[in-house]
């Protein structure tokens, strides 16, 4: 028998869209087919991570995702050590073009298929994630199944794995935490939901571990079809 959540949640970026599938093609087209494409793009992304996380604690007002975005690309370009040919090719209509590629990112294989499955076994959805809300709205609506509820940084004020982003739907919605189950995509994630309480099942494709013992999933998959599973028991 599954048990009696009321909302399922789900990490954007990392659980339910594949930014490195989706970004490295794009950049290739500029610097070629080298090593250097996949490099920019994980650097990219480890410092946008890295602005979110210094913006909840610098407490100067939070900072938008798409600048953090745009700023931690402006970085990984500096510190790429480009040829001077490469690096004349990434314009700022090109820096833009990338930016803007955050809202159409494409899904994991399987997403479509578990999130229609989820959503037929009668389980209102939501997304909960780290983007500005017009960054999650334009990249979710590139996906079959609607989304009952977008639970987005710049409503809490702060990034994961700050509280307040754990504390949107469950104040949203008018539920105890373990009513819902969130859907987490990292390791950081696992571990704000679990701090917050909230029961969470961990699609943990690159077989990441969580930094604190403490904070382990409740539920761990290599993909998101694991959560099918778990809804049936």
């Amino acid at each position: 028998m599954s048990p009696d959540w009321h909302l399922i949640t789900f990490d954007v970026y990392t659980a339910l869209f594949d930014v490195e599938g989706s970004l490295v093609p794009l950049v290739k087209e500029t610097l070629g087919a080298g090593p250097e494409a996949l490099a920019l793009v994980r650097l990219w992304r480890s410092k946008q991570l890295e602005y979110a996380l210094i913006s909840n604690s610098l407490q100067l007002g939070r900072v938008s995702f798409i600048t953090a975005t745009r700023r931690a690309l402006d970085y990984a370009l500096g510190r790429a050590g480009l040829a001077a040919s490469a690096a004349a090719e990434v314009t700022t209509d090109t820096r833009d073009e990338w930016v803007q590629a955050w809202n159409h990112l494409r899904p994991w294989p399987e997403a479509e298929q578990v999130l229609a499955a989820v959503r037929e076994r009668g389980y209102r959805i939501g997304a909960l994630s780290n983007g500005d809300e017009a960054m999650l709205r334009a990249v979710l609506s590139g996906l079959a199944t609607p989304f009952d509820d977008i639970f987005a940084s710049d409503q809490a004020g702060y990034y994961k794995p700050h509280p307040a982003m754990y504390a949107l739907p469950t104040r949203a919605r008018g539920i105890a935490p373990d009513q819902l189950l969130h859907v987490a995509g990292s390791a950081t994630d696992v571990l704000g939901a679990r701090s917050a309480g909230l029961t969470c099942a961990w699609s943990n494709r690159q077989r990441d571990r969580v930094l604190d013992p403490a904070c382990q999933a409740n539920y761990e998959f290599a993909d998101l079809t694991g959560l099918l599973g778990l809804l049936e028991r």
